[in-house]
């Protein structure tokens, strides 16, 4: 594709830059970080961690081997320390020599301030005790600020009251002198109706401007909450490390000036994180042990944060478990719902989260400050959001998408943690009882998943290696949390306008397992009506992939929407994904409508029943003239039917289409389909399927679309089959129409069959035995029009004949 040159990164092989990935852990290079591989491909391009390492052979006639081996021994301390002894294996470097133990110390240093402690060393240290006291003084201060922030907001809306009253007395008054100027006195109902209508004006106004000030004072409030979270959180780190500062000290027995407690309670740097989100855990079940337990805690109510946190990181060993359990019991707690009266004292066990449900604190300021007593970094993200509202291409004006997301410090990496997001209760049923379940993937997002989401106006906070601009963040397709959870990935680069090809635009993805799709397609002309969008867009399932085709009706501007089904059964769609889909080609490129079926491919039956297509994996196939043959690999206890159905777009006169199809083979392991398209247009077939229980209920296996580009040669119908004809072979006539008053042979192999015969209205014809199992008869069709079917009989106990093939003679 076009590559333009601001998106160029040119190193002798031309990438693009989002695609100059590490081809191991797919990481973002840039030209400082990216590294070659020596002697390898010129377009595989690696990190510094995943650079392939080369192996060189060293002997004796290498260079400088020799002299070294020649060289005079200059002690044998210092020769055993380079090439080893009985007592010191060889090729050990001096650590000290080259200064490791400086490095080592530093790194252990790095890696002993990315935590606070355990639960343990707080409890020992004697940190809740003071976090107790430190808590009871920031609670008199918060109560100090909302006490004045009440007092301000009763004295600005009595201000605007007494503002908005002086002017209309003022209006009503100069109304009264000009209607006594213009008019009798005596006419009063004027002076009523006048006076009515300042009423109303007046009223108007109030209720703007009192929103306008509400709103005002709500941004103001927030703010300053905010800035006094920020001071009680740096407080509460500050105790922690000094409490860890002391405890050092005491251990070394050494005087401490306060400047390690200052560093400590100092954030670190903003940088890229050094691994995944799949390093930390390869999935949320791995902290399954940390959502128990806060399961139980969130039942009960906590006057002080103190409390509350002690509890949660109780069984918790590392920086990730806490930030687990805060940010599973602010999802859990549901904080929306909570009733808090304004008067309901902070001591009380709903005192606490009264800033929640005033609208002062945000779930990220709760989020920060419950880290602040765990003893963890957490910085709260502004910037811009493509939530709920946004379509894609929309550009950002004004205060309308802005946002704040949360960064942890974790394991030594800032890393994206969103409770208010993933709070996002998700109501599901469960045998007939409710439960809720939070959105994981805000828990630990990756930066190349969160930039589709949040662009920060600090860039580094995009925690990217390379950050993208506000234009590149908007022209990415919108991406919601159900697309990751579900592990679909883009199977090329897309950006958010996708652009009509011969007027159809196609999209894939790979899909790790068989998922449920389905998609909205709306024209942002209001003229395009809902039924003229219908059938413009077609999903099909390849192996692991998934792909859209979408055909808009006429040129213009659409807005194209995927959904993804947690559950195949299930009738609940997430949004998963959205596009805008630009078509600016002439009418003639205009193509018509798919047929309207939720999508084409398999389903999760044909795995279970052990079912797999042998032929044509692609469910869109084009057909030319020739017949389509498709096979299955089937069990053969699986009982199948199938519909075959025409779509369009030309009318015919052919009234059963079912006739085109003959299920043409089927063994113990297999069954072939032939296919006939007499007209042009689009078919649709349809496999059902069900297992050897006679309960089971047929249901669909896969799904065909048979684009017809050229019509069948022989456009006559095939042959019926019955449902005993497993395990034979029609060899002619391959027509399901006979014409009448001819001879015509009939000629089949029924392995298994004892007797043959062909029933043409009420006159039975016997066919006689050939080798290999074949059977004909050379049979006059007669003078009237008559269905013809084939029975073999099986047994020579019953004198029953089943049913094989049908045939019209006509």
């Amino acid at each position: 594709k076009r590559v333009y040159p601001v998106e160029r990164v040119d190193v002798g092989v031309l990438f693009h830059r989002r695609c100059f990935r590490c081809r191991v852990c797919g990481l973002q290079l840039t030209l400082r970080t990216f590294r070659w591989q020596q002697d390898g491909q010129p377009s595989d391009v690696y990190c510094h961690g995943h650079l392939p390492k080369i192996v060189g052979l060293i002997n004796k006639d290498a260079m400088g081997i020799q002299s070294a081996l020649n060289a005079p021994k200059l002690g044998v301390h210092l020769n055993e320390q380079i090439r080893g002894g009985a007592f010191n294996p060889g090729w050990q470097y001096d650590a000290n020599a080259l200064e490791f133990s400086h490095q080592r110390e530093l790194n252990h240093q790095r890696k002993q301030r990315t935590s606070f402690g355990t639960y343990q060393d707080f409890e020992s240290l004697g940190v809740f005790d003071a976090q107790t006291e430190l808590e009871r003084r920031q609670q008199e201060e918060e109560d100090k600020l909302y006490s004045q922030l009440t007092l301000e907001r009763r004295k600005r809306i009595n201000t605007l009251e007494t503002e908005i009253k002086q002017e209309k007395d003022k209006s009503v008054k100069e109304l009264i002198t000009n209607i006594e100027k213009k008019i009798e006195k005596t006419n009063k109902a004027g002076l009523e109706k006048e006076s009515q209508k300042i009423e109303e004006i007046y009223k108007r106004k109030r209720e703007e401007k009192l929103k306008h000030l509400l709103e005002k004072l709500s941004e103001e409030e927030k703010i300053r909450v905010s800035q006094l979270i920020e001071k009680h959180s740096q407080e509460m780190l500050f105790l922690i490390a000094e409490k860890l500062c002391l405890s050092e000290v005491s251990s070394s027995d050494s005087d401490c000036s306060s400047s390690p407690s200052i560093n400590m309670c100092r954030p670190p740097p903003v940088a890229p994180p050094e691994f995944r989100r799949s390093a930390l855990f390869k999935s949320t079940g791995e902290l399954d042990h940390i959502d128990e337990k806060v399961l139980n805690i969130a039942k009960t109510d906590y006057s002080s944060f103190t409390d509350l946190v002690k509890n949660l990181m109780q069984d918790c060993t590392s920086d990730l478990e806490k930030a687990r359990a805060i940010f599973r019991w602010i999802c859990l707690k549901d904080l929306n719902k909570i009733e808090i009266d304004e008067t309901v004292s902070s001591e009380s066990p709903l005192g606490i989260l009264r800033g929640i449900k005033q609208g002062t604190e945000s779930y990220h300021d709760l989020f920060k400050r419950l880290c602040s007593y765990a003893g963890l970094y957490c910085e709260i993200i502004k910037g811009f959001s493509k939530g709920a509202g946004y379509k894609p291409g929309m550009k950002f004006d004004g205060p309308r998408f802005r946002n704040s997301w949360t960064a942890v410090f974790l394991e030594g990496s800032w890393c994206f943690i969103n409770c208010n997001w993933g709070a996002r209760h998700i109501k599901c049923t469960k045998n007939t009882t409710f439960y809720y379940r939070s959105d994981e993937f805000y828990f630990v997002t990756d930066p190349e998943d969160h930039i589709h989401q949040h662009f920060p106006d600090n860039p580094k906070w995009q925690l990217l290696e390379c950050p993208v601009t506000i234009a590149e963040f908007i022209n990415l397709p919108v991406v919601k949390s159900p697309f990751f959870n579900h592990g679909i990935k883009f199977a090329n680069h897309y950006d958010c306008t996708q652009y009509t090809n011969k007027g159809l635009v196609a999209m894939q993805f790979n899909i790790p397992n068989l998922l449920g799709f389905g998609y909205t397609f709306e024209a942002k002309d209001a003229s395009v009506t809902a039924n003229k969008l219908e059938g413009r867009a077609m999903i099909r399932i390849i192996g692991h992939k998934a792909i859209f085709t979408v055909a808009p009706p006429k040129a213009g501007k659409y807005y194209f929407t995927i959904y993804v089904k947690e559950d195949w059964t299930s009738e609940s769609l997430q949004c998963a994904c959205a596009f805008r889909v630009k078509c600016r080609e002439r009418r003639e490129h205009i193509k018509s409508p798919f047929p309207m079926v939720p999508f084409f491919g398999p389903t999760p039956l044909m795995a279970k029943l052990d079912i797999a297509p042998l032929t044509h994996i692609d469910p869109l196939v084009v057909y030319s003239y020739d017949d389509v043959f498709l096979r299955f690999q089937i069990p053969s206890n699986i009982a199948l039917s199938y519909t075959y159905q025409y779509h369009g777009p030309f009318q015919c006169s052919i009234t059963d289409f079912q006739r085109y199809t003959f299920l043409s083979k089927r063994d113990h392991e297999s069954v072939t389909f032939q296919i006939r398209c007499p007209i042009m247009g689009k078919y649709v077939v349809s496999v059902f399927g069900s297992g050897s229980a006679s309960t089971d209920v047929p249901e669909i296996l896969f799904r065909y679309l048979i684009d017809c580009k050229q019509p069948a040669k022989d456009k006559r119908p095939l042959p019926r089959a019955c449902h005993r004809w497993q395990g034979n072979t029609l060899i002619e006539p391959i027509v399901g129409d006979v014409p009448l008053g001819i001879r015509v042979n009939f000629r089949l192999c029924a392995p298994k069959a004892l007797d043959v015969a062909l029933l043409a209205g009420s006159i039975w014809h016997h066919f006689r035995e050939l080798p290999d199992n074949m059977w004909m008869a050379n049979i006059f069709t007669g003078n009237e029009e008559c269905k013809a079917k084939i029975y073999a009989k099986y047994s020579h106990e019953k004198c029953r004949f089943s049913p094989l093939v049908e045939f019209h003679i006509k």
